[in-house]
């Protein structure tokens, strides 16, 4: 039997047993061991509540400044186990001004009066020509060479304004959008257009 199932005899013995003892002939439960760093969970929770943006390096250095044991990888562990992922959504800090604050509930209020018509939402888009690969495999000692757009790393940045009907003021740039820029485009959107962006909104 234990040639036709390709294990050693013991494994057949201690098959034959188990079933004798308790009548299950199913695998016993695998894993199931606990890290040592688990007894430290409380520790490490509140390490990245109070510091969410913690890399897994900084927490491994806050952990052995804390004389507590343990891998790189083990820490690593923890957080999967705990559902703790790293991730970060980034938000204006000046969502926290009073002022800031104020305006916004005051144009939420205010969203109901305005004239759809009259609107003019402000969109901008950008494409890098260094988004190709930056890599790549050859034979050692020979120069890999790569082809780009335009033979050099660039950014081109794409702006135009768009009302409830159509889209107005289409905007080209050879470059990235900066604040001097911006301000000039506004100044080139003509007549009814530049009125009407008072009122719109750049995002």
């Amino acid at each position: 039997m234990a040639e036709h199932f390709d294990v050693s005899p013991s494994t057949i013995i201690n098959w034959v047993r188990r079933w004798r003892e308790t009548g299950s002939t199913a695998a016993k439960a695998s894993g199931g061991s606990v890290s040592r760093l688990d007894k430290y969970a409380k520790w490490f929770l509140n390490l990245i509540a109070a510091q969410p943006d913690l890399t897994l390096d900084e927490v491994v250095v806050a952990k052995d400044a804390a004389r507590i044991s343990g891998s790189r990888s083990a820490v690593g562990r923890f957080f999967l186990r705990h559902g703790i992922s790293f991730k970060k959504s980034l938000r204006a800090a000046e969502q926290h001004r009073a002022d800031v604050a104020r305006a916004s509930r005051r144009w939420i209020r205010e969203q109901g009066m305005l004239d759809p018509a009259r609107l003019v939402f402000l969109d901008e888009t950008a494409t890098s020509t260094n988004m190709v690969r930056l890599r790549g495999r050859c034979t050692r000692g020979i120069r890999l060479i790569g082809y780009a757009p335009h033979g050099r790393w660039k950014t081109i940045t794409f702006l135009a304004g768009l009302r409830h009907d159509r889209m107005v003021a289409p905007f080209v740039l050879d470059g990235p959008m900066n604040g001097p820029t911006f301000v000039e485009y506004v100044k080139l959107m003509s007549g009814s257009d530049a009125q009407a962006a008072r009122y719109g909104h750049y995002g």
